[in-house]
Parts: C-alpha cells; structure tokens; sequence
C-alpha cells in the first residue's frame, strides 16, 4: 500500500497543475507492498482556477478528452479535505461543474463535452446507466407491469431535476422515458421497482354463500366500473363463486363488496296495506318510483338488505305469477317490492320480503306527515273621491214661421250628460211632450231659463245652467283564504256578468247573438310555501273588477284592478302587495269669441266645466301559519266570534245572530247530531227555514 502526502496547489497554468498532480502521484510511500500496487491517490486544492484549467488536469488524471461548450466560462475553487482517486477525482469534477450550473455529457466517441445543464438534454445523451460515467446525464426507460403510464409519470415527476429532467410516458408499452442525472435516474428506477410490486396482481377465489355469483357479478361490475377499480372479476356458476383477479387493494375492495351484498335473502312474499292520514297515496308512490328508477339508473346498492338489482329483478319476476293487485298506479323498487295505489281507501299496497317492507313502511311514515296550513287575509281599500262644477248660459232666437228671411242665432253649449238649448226648444216648439221630458231628465243641479216660442213670430230662449256634485266612496273588501302548505287556493266573491262577443243574422232572419261569461267581483288566488325558517312564500294573484255604471257604451264596461306577484312574510306578518294613488284634474270651458271675454257681459256668453277625481286605492295581505289542530280551531272561532260581533251590531233579532260558542274545552268531538258541536244546534232559526228537511 502506498501512501502519499497531498499536494497543495497555487493558482498554476495548465502544464504546472498537471505536473503538480503527476509529481504527488510519484511520491514513495512510507512502506512498499510488493504483491499489489495500490491505486495512486491525489491531494486537490485549488483557488479561482479557470474551468478549462481544471478539466485538462482532471482529464490529464483520468484519460478523459473534454469538449468545452463556448458558453461555459467562469473560474472555481476546489479543494478537497483528504486524497483522493482518479475516479474519485472525476466524480469530484462533475459535482463541482453541477454547482456552477454545467453538466458532462459523454459523446459516441467517447469524449466529453461540458455544457451549461439547460442544453445539456438535448445532446446525445447515453441510453441506461451502465453507459454513463460518474454522474453524468443520462436517458433511461423506466417498465411497470401493474401501473398506468401516465400514472407513473405523475409521481415521478415531482422528484426529477427541473434544469435538465424530462418526464415522457409510453402508454401502449407501459413505459416512461426519463432523462436525468445518473445519480437521481437510479434512484427513480428503485421507486418504480417498489411501486410496481405493490401493484402485483394476483387471482382470488371468493365462495357466495347465499347469493347466485352471475347476478353478483353482475352488480360488481357495474359498482367497480364507477369507482374506478380496474379489477376483473369472473363468475364460477359450477362452484357458485366469484374469481377476481386484481391487485391486493383492487381485490380488498372486491371482498369488502362482496361480504354486504352476500347475506340472507327472503325468499317469502308478504302483502302490506298501508292506509295513509295526511299525505296524498298517488303522491307517496309517486316519490317511490322516482326513487327506485333513479336507484337503479346508478346500480346502487341498498344499505338494509345488500341485495341487488339483478336478484331483486328476479324476485319480482319469480312473484308476478302469484301476485295480483289492481289498484292502480303501481311500481317496483330495487329490492324486490312492488307498491300499488288503492285510491277509494287513500292507501299504498306493498308486496315483498317482509325485511324489505319494513324500510318501506319507515319511509312511508316520514312521508305520511300533518302538513302546516296557512290562512291568508287580505285588505283591499279603494276610497274614491270626484268633485264637479258647471255654469254656463245657452241663447236662442229667431223666426220659427219658416216665412221670408229673418235673422236667426244661437249659443248652444251641449254635452254628453247636458242637452243644449237647441234640442230642448226643437222639442217644445214641436210639443213632443215624450221628448221633451227625456231631455229635461237628463239636466243636472239647477236649470232655469225664459223664452217665448211662437210659430208666428220671433221666439227666443234663454237657459242658465248650475251644477255641483261632490261623490265620495269608500270600498273596504277583506277576502280570506286557508290552505295547505304548496297547495294553489281560490275564492270568487262577485257575479258572472254575459259580454256580447258576436252576432249573427242569416238571411236577415233569426238573429241571434254569443255571449261569453265573465266573472266579476273579487278574486284571490293564492299559493303559500313555508320555509324552514317559518318564513311564508306566496304566489299571489288578486284582482278586484266591477261593472262602470257612469260610462256610455255600446256595452258593458268593467273597472278592473288586479296584481300578480310573488312576495315573502314572515309568520303573522303584512306586507302591501301595491297601489295606487291618483289625482285627475279637469277643466273646460265653452264662450262665444269676444262677447264671452267681456268682463262680467261676458259671463252670459260661457259655459264653464270643473271636475276632480281622487283615488286611493292599496292592498295588504296578512299569513299565518296553522301548524296544528289547535291553531286551526283557535283562529276558527276567532273569525266565527268577529262574525257574530258583526251581527250583533247589525241589531238583527236574537233567533237570527250567531249564538256563542262553549268553550274549546268542552267542544265534542264526536260526530253525533245530538251534541253541541252540531252548527244546525248552534243556530235554530235554521231549522224552521229548512223545514221538514231538518226535522
């Protein structure tokens, strides 16, 4: 064994360092081995050398011919605590240049070139570990056999060096390239190596007890498919097993499925009628059958029972033969049990194994639940208010004897409530009593005039006309409404008035007109929705119409108000739902050019028209939830006890005024005629007026 001191170097140019490093490879050691001849070892210690410096001495040592890239260019200081070897030398190069930012890269002929590590990729990379040196860079291929490429590529590629790895997975061949340093490529072969044995796959052999293995693999299938287990599995039907063939994990899984779906089945029918006390049955089966086709759309597996589609397809199958429910409409559930509606009985009709029935039964009896009412009242206030002022003066004259020319004029003023003067003395001067009385008729507040009409001579009239009215109305209408919760409600409170809407002559006889019907009055449309948080939503449409007396025309003419809105309220709370507050304003005036703007003459010769309307009009609606028997009954006698305050007030006699009500307490509940809960008891006079049906 030879043993050397280490040589300590100085910044040297190239030949000395060289030197330097051959002269402490000379030095005799201490004792002389003649059987071996150790490997010669190196002191290194240099200071802001250049690169190309350092790698002629290493490639001196070493026999490496180096490749400077341009691009590499700096200086470094090395120096190393104790000797070392050639190969050691090498190794300690390339950790030095990776430092710096530069990588070897071996040549096909063997050479070397130093480059900076972004290139380093591109270049003519050695192919497997063993054709690399030292930790130079290099291109492996990394096999699996239970692992995805992609998926291999996934946990590899937070581990390789982003300067100068690369990642490329191989699908059909189940491979990744990768490109790294020697060193790091080693290491993610030994990952890969560890990772694809965990992934081993291997055959298991499941015994069924109690299930069939071909409808078994049928759901596991399905189930697997969905989870994204990628496990095979086989039916056995000589051994009734299920063969899966898997990794540990898949095959783990494929046991743990197998174990819920492999228990007991009823194998008995069992026929169950359930009579329902709040919820509608069509509706309850309805929910049923929404659920068990979107439970086997998605093959999913019952957790009371475990049993699965295909075995409960065939119990339904094996059951049809002796099962026969006409009570309509029907379905089936994924466990075997078919439900049917008997509509006349509000109950749902169940057949199936009697484990099953009871799920059934639980979920019925959630649904089969009081639901909450919900009494609504509304406010609809409209006070109308209109004021009118006429005053006007009407003139005639001239010669009525239909004899020579005569000069003739008038100042008639006439509207479409007022007649003029003209019409009136037309009517008087032909002494049609019939039509002078109707045009009088129609003359408001005061009329008064003076005129002679003559059919000899010169008539003349003269007609003062007063007017002032003042209508005032108040209309106060309070609808109520009660309903179940998401239930739509109405109530019309008015008359059907007939609209003409065609006539028809055929040959000029028989004429005949169509008529259609419309309802006039007060409608409230409602829809309540309780939240959970007790608030009331309420899909309203309330509308408020009446027939329009003072309007000329053709035919009928209705005032119509309406609204249509969705609101939210809390429990007891009101709300405005809308309104409307008008002021009209209206002023006409008639006069003769000149005469009428003389002051004070000019009075005789106008004809003045002043009209106000006012109208106010707002609708409040009030909820309330009833959430049980006593709420109801409680609000009940509350509008029951209102109305009979109303009687009362009314002074109507006391055979004709609502008695009062006893006390809730002691209100039967019984339907018997003969106790006091009987409305005909509570009110007599009714009775005498229905005669001898009461009796």
């Amino acid at each position: 064994m030879t043993v050397t001191t280490p040589t300590r170097h100085s910044l040297l140019p190239a030949p000395a360092i060289r030197l330097a490093l051959l002269l402490c490879m000379a030095l005799p050691s201490a004792s002389l081995q003649a059987q071996t001849d150790p490997a010669p070892v190196y002191g290194v210690s240099f200071k802001d050398v250049s690169i190309a410096e350092f790698a002629a001495g290493v490639g001196d040592i070493t026999g490496t011919d180096f490749v400077i890239d341009p691009r590499v260019r700096g200086t470094l200081s090395v120096e190393s605590p104790r000797p070392v070897t050639a190969e050691e030398l090498y190794g300690l190069f390339q950790d030095t240049l990776q430092n710096h930012g530069y990588a070897t890269v071996r040549l096909p002929d063997n050479r070397v070139r130093i480059v900076p590590e972004q290139v380093a990729r591109t270049q003519p990379l050695p192919v497997g570990l063993e054709d690399a040196q030292g930790n130079e860079i290099a291109t492996d291929v990394l096999h699996t056999e239970n692992l995805e490429a992609e998926e291999l590529a996934g946990i590899l590629e937070p581990l390789i060096d982003a300067n100068v790895g690369t990642l490329t997975p191989n699908p059909g061949s189940r491979s990744v390239v990768v490109t790294d340093w020697k060193a790091n490529l080693g290491r993610l072969k030994r990952l890969t190596e560890r990772l694809d044995g965990y992934r081993q796959a291997d055959t298991e052999v499941f015994p069924i007890a109690h299930a069939n293995a071909k409808h078994l693999v049928q759901t596991l299938d399905d189930v697997l498919d969905d989870s994204g287990n990628t496990a095979t599995v086989v039916a056995d039907a000589r051994a009734n097993a299920v063969v899966a063939f898997g990794t540990r994990r898949q095959r783990r899984q494929v046991a743990t499925l197998i174990e819920r779906l492999d228990n007991p089945q009823d194998h008995d029918t069992t026929t169950a009628v359930i009579p329902l006390s709040h919820a509608d049955a069509a509706d309850v089966a309805d929910v049923l059958g929404d659920l068990a086709s979107s439970a086997s759309g998605s093959r999913a597996i019952p957790p009371r029972n475990g049993s699965t589609g295909s075995e409960a397809a065939d119990a339904t199958e094996s059951q049809a033969g002796s099962q026969s429910l006409p009570a309509t409409p029907s379905g089936s559930g994924l466990d075997g049990v078919a439900f049917a509606v008997h509509p006349s009985s509000n109950a749902l009709v169940l057949s199936g194994p009697p484990s099953a029935l009871e799920g059934y039964r639980e979920l019925v009896s959630r649904l089969d639940t009081r639901r909450a009412q919900v009494a609504v009242e509304a406010i609809i206030a409209e006070i109308t208010e209109s004021r009118a002022k006429e005053l006007g003066v009407q003139w005639l004259f001239g010669d009525i004897s239909g004899e020579g020319t005569v000069p003739a004029g008038g100042v008639n003023f006439a509207s479409a409530s007022s007649p003029g003067i003209n019409q009136i003395a037309a009517a008087a001067a032909s002494q049609d009593a019939s039509a002078l009385g109707s045009l009088l008729g129609n003359l408001n507040g005061i009329t008064t005039g003076v005129g002679q009409l003559s059919s000899g001579g010169i008539s003349f009239a003269m007609l003062l006309n007063a007017l002032r009215s003042d209508t005032q109305t108040n209309l106060l209408s309070t609808p109520s409404l009660t309903t179940l919760d998401n239930e739509e409600a109405s109530i019309l409170v008015g008359q059907e008035v007939p609209f003409v809407t065609g006539s028809t002559t055929v040959d000029n006889t028989n004429p005949f007109q169509t008529i259609q019907r419309e309802d006039v009055g007060v409608k409230l449309n409602i829809r309540p929705t309780i939240g959970a948080d007790g608030s009331i939503r309420l899909a309203i449409v309330q509308e408020v119409s009446s027939i329009d007396e003072g309007v000329e025309a053709s035919d009928v003419v209705t005032n119509k108000r309406e609204i249509e809105t969705t609101v939210l309220t809390q429990n007891g709370g009101i709300i405005v739902l809308g309104g409307l507050i008008s002021d009209e304003n209206a002023n006409a005036e008639q006069k003769v050019p000149l005469l009428g703007d003389i002051p004070g003459v000019g009075r005789l010769f106008r004809y003045d028209r002043d009209t106000q309307d006012k109208r106010n009009l707002m609708v409040f609606i009030r909820a309330r939830v009833l959430r049980d028997a006593p709420q109801t009954q409680q609000m009940a006698r509350q509008q029951y006890s209102r109305m009979r305050q109303h009687m009362l007030r009314a002074n109507l006699p006391s055979d004709q005024a609502l008695p009062e009500l006893p006390p809730a307490s002691t209100t039967p509940v019984s339907g018997s005629s003969t106790s006091g809960n009987s409305l005909q008891a509570l009110y007599p006079s009714a009775r005498s007026r229905l005669g001898s049906l009461a009796q």
